[in-house]
């Protein structure tokens, strides 16, 4: 009987320990820009792009002003979900191409991209809901539901190829979220909020009373419209951080940002040097983390910081152990981030060619070393033609060309050669 007792007291100590634990964490909200360039924000200088939500936040945050994605959106969430880079999580592209082995039933057939998505050690929504958080589901997520990828709650209820039902957030108005927050308040749990909404992602339908600030300005009529989203987006943002304000959230929830990738305001898809491709305006974001009296507002403009951070950061945050094959930083350990000498990125085809063979794929390789960068072209075609694809090595200094108009290779042999075998060394899993 003593040992019946002593296993009741332990049990029950163990469930105060959780509940305990649980209450003492942060909330965490990661917001994704869904198709925004990284010079789009007035923080980041823009004339034009009018961002003033996003900019009292980030001036509230640490900032990295140099943070990379990957160049188009599946693979780039895929990132976050997973903390690895395409090649090894397994999501290079948007669809199965017709002719992959995997591919069957049609575009819309998510199950293979769903399974190789999950057959990741992590999958970050699962591993918070596992550690007690309430987690929902907002915006983008591509081949899976909400449920499959572990969050409580959440709006996309289908497989499909962007979010189906969960796209609607922001466009029709924020209350989902705040519901959930509720609903997380009245469970005593804390809460992790995955936002990604379809903004300023097309179809770009911005409110006229907004769109008209940006007419008779010399923009093209596809410009007017993005930075009118832009504009929409932005404002979705100062009202869901009022909210927080206003209900006393804001102090005990954690803000983390970026971009998927980048966009071309005048030509849209067709813009050669963005989404899609391995050059700046398709791969490059401000990054930032918010947490009032935890993290101290700075401004970085010379730490690489990358997207595969952002899993190692809010596992760090929620005191959850991070598997040992992810490989991103936390973004608030600054002497590992400022320690940082490269990272990588990698452009794939729009189609996967195979869900096991991504070189198969692949477009360019990038590696960035310091405000060095080279692109070297891998071996698959562009499928759409207005998209720029590099067929030669590329050297660019972005220090002093952050838009890569002068491609130094020929100049500079021993850099290429230098980079090349950084390159090198990671894609061989060093």
């Amino acid at each position: 009987m003593r040992i019946l007792y002593s296993l009741l007291a332990l049990l029950f100590t163990c469930s105060i320990g959780f509940s305990e634990s649980t209450a003492d964490r942060p909330n965490i909200i990661l917001i994704i820009s869904d198709d925004q360039a990284f010079n789009d924000y007035s923080f980041m200088g823009s004339e034009t792009a009018k961002t003033p939500h996003l900019d009292k936040i980030a001036s509230e945050s640490l900032v990295y002003t140099r943070g990379y994605v990957m160049p188009v959106c599946s693979p780039s969430l895929a990132c976050l979900l997973t903390g690895k880079i395409p090649r090894k999580h397994g999501i290079t592209g948007n669809d199965l191409a017709p002719d992959a082995p995997q591919f069957s039933g049609g575009k819309q057939n998510r199950k293979p991209l769903m399974d190789q998505l999950l057959s990741n050690s992590l999958i970050l929504p699962k591993t918070l809901t596992n550690s007690g958080y309430l987690t929902f589901q907002t915006g983008k997520l591509w081949n899976a539901t909400f449920k499959d990828v572990g969050f409580t709650h959440g709006m996309t209820d289908k497989q499909g190829r962007h979010g189906g039902d969960g796209l609607t957030i922001g466009r029709k108005g924020m209350q989902p979220i705040y519901d959930f927050i509720e609903t997380s308040n009245k469970e005593k749990k804390p809460f992790f909020i995955w936002h990604a909404p379809l903004m300023p992602h097309d179809p770009h339908t911005p409110p006229e009373e907004i769109l008209e600030k940006y007419k008779g300005k010399g923009l093209t009529p596809e410009a007017e419209k993005y930075y009118a989203m832009v504009e929409w987006f932005d404002n979705t943002c100062g009202e869901l951080d009022d909210y927080l304000t206003k209900n006393d959230l804001k102090k005990n929830t954690v803000i983390l940002y970026l971009a998927d990738n980048g966009w071309n305001a005048s030509e849209g898809y067709k813009g050669g040097r963005a989404k899609m491709t391995p050059y700046e305006i398709g791969i490059r974001s401000p990054m930032f983390v918010r947490w009032p009296e935890k993290v101290k507002p700075h401004r970085d403009e010379e730490t690489l910081a990358h997207i595969t951070d952002f899993p190692a950061t809010i596992l760090k945050i929620a005191n959850i152990k991070a598997p040992a094959d992810i490989t991103g930083s936390d973004l608030l350990d600054r002497d590992a981030m400022t320690s940082r000498k490269s990272i990588f990125v990698e452009s794939y085809c729009h189609d996967i060619a195979d869900l096991k063979n991504p070189g198969k794929s692949l477009y360019a390789r990038v590696v960035i070393n310091g405000f060095s960068k080279l692109i070297i072209p891998g071996p698959a075609k562009p499928t759409r033609p207005f998209h720029t694809i590099p067929t030669e090595i590329e050297l660019y200094d972005l220090k002093t060309d952050p838009f890569e108009k002068t491609n130094l290779a020929k100049q500079k042999p021993d850099e290429v050669k230098r980079l090349v075998a950084i390159q090198d060394a990671e894609w061989d899993g060093k």
